[in-house]
C-alpha cells in the first residue's frame, strides 16, 4: 500500500459502553466485513456524558462510529445508518443487497427489531424516554403488569412475525438473502440477549424452533464464531 493509499483509507473507532447493546451488531458486522476498527468502550458513564456535552454526537447518543479520512473526522450515529455504511465498505461481504426489493426486505426486518422491543426498552430504561417517575414504588404493580404483557403478548407476537418471514424466505437468513445481511447481524445479538433474560423471559424462543435454528446458524458464521472465541 502506498502512502497515498494509506492516507485515503478511512480509520474507524466505535464508541459505546462495555456491553453488547446496540453496538454489538455493528462490532460483528465490521468484523464480518473485514474492516479494522477500534472498539472503544467507555470507562464509565461520566466519559459518555462528557462526549455528549462536547456536541460531537449528532443526536447525543451512541453507538457512534468515528470515521477519519484525509485528515477529516466524521462521527456517524444511528445504528441502522452505521450498519448500512459498514455494508458499503466491502461489497464482497454482501451485507446489504444491491437489489432494491431485497434491500427493502432487509430494512423491514431491521425495523421489526425496533418495533418488537420498544416496550421492553421503555420499561427498562424509563428515564431515557421521560418515564422516570415510574420508578416510584406506587407504580410497581403497573410495571409488573407491563412486563407480563410484554412477555406473554407483545414480544411473542413479533417473534411470530419474524419466524414467518424467516420461513417464507427459504434461505435460512432473515432477509431472504443468500448470505447473512445486516438484518441477521441486528437480530443475532438480540436473540442472545433474550436467551440471557433481557426481556424477562429467557425461554421466549422455546416456541420458535426456526428462530432457534437461525440463531445457532448465526453463531456458526466463521467471523462471528471467531469474534466470540
Amino acid at each position: 500500500m502506498t502512502k497515498r493509499e494509506r492516507e485515503d483509507t478511512p480509520t474507524h473507532k466505535l464508541l459505546y459502553f462495555d456491553f453488547p447493546g446496540k453496538a454489538e451488531a455493528i462490532r460483528l458486522a465490521l468484523t464480518h466485513a473485514g474492516v479494522a476498527f477500534e472498539d472503544h468502550r467507555f470507562a464509565d458513564r461520566a466519559e459518555f456524558h462528557a462526549l455528549k456535552a462536547s456536541g460531537r454526537l449528532q443526536f447525543g447518543q451512541v453507538p457512534a462510529l468515528e470515521v477519519e479520512s484525509n485528515g477529516e473526522t466524521v462521527v456517524l450515529t444511528q445504528s441502522a445508518a452505521i450498519l448500512r455504511y459498514v455494508a458499503k465498505l466491502n461489497d464482497g461481504a454482501n451485507l446489504y443487497p444491491a437489489d432494491p426489493l431485497l434491500a427493502a426486505r432487509v430494512d423491514a426486518v431491521c425495523d421489526l427489531e425496533a418495533d418488537a422491543f420498544v416496550g421492553v426498552r421503555v420499561s427498562k430504561y424509563k428515564e431515557r424516554f421521560g418515564f422516570g417517575f415510574l420508578n416510584e414504588d406506587k407504580y410497581a404493580g403497573e410495571l409488573a403488569g407491563v412486563a407480563e404483557a410484554l412477555n406473554k403478548e407483545v414480544v411473542p407476537r413479533h417473534l411470530t412475525n419474524l419466524a414467518k418471514v424467516l420461513e417464507a424466505g427459504k434461505t435460512g437468513w432473515l432477509g431472504g438473502t443468500r448470505e447473512p445481511s445486516i438484518a441477521d447481524f441486528v437480530w443475532g445479538p438480540v436473540l442472545d440477549s433474550i436467551n440471557n433474560g433481557w426481556t424477562g423471559d429467557k425461554d421466549a424462543l422455546t416456541a420458535f424452533p426456526s428462530l432457534r435454528s437461525f440463531h445457532a446458524r448465526f453463531r456458526e458464521i466463521p467471523s462471528v464464531k471467531a469474534y466470540y472465541a
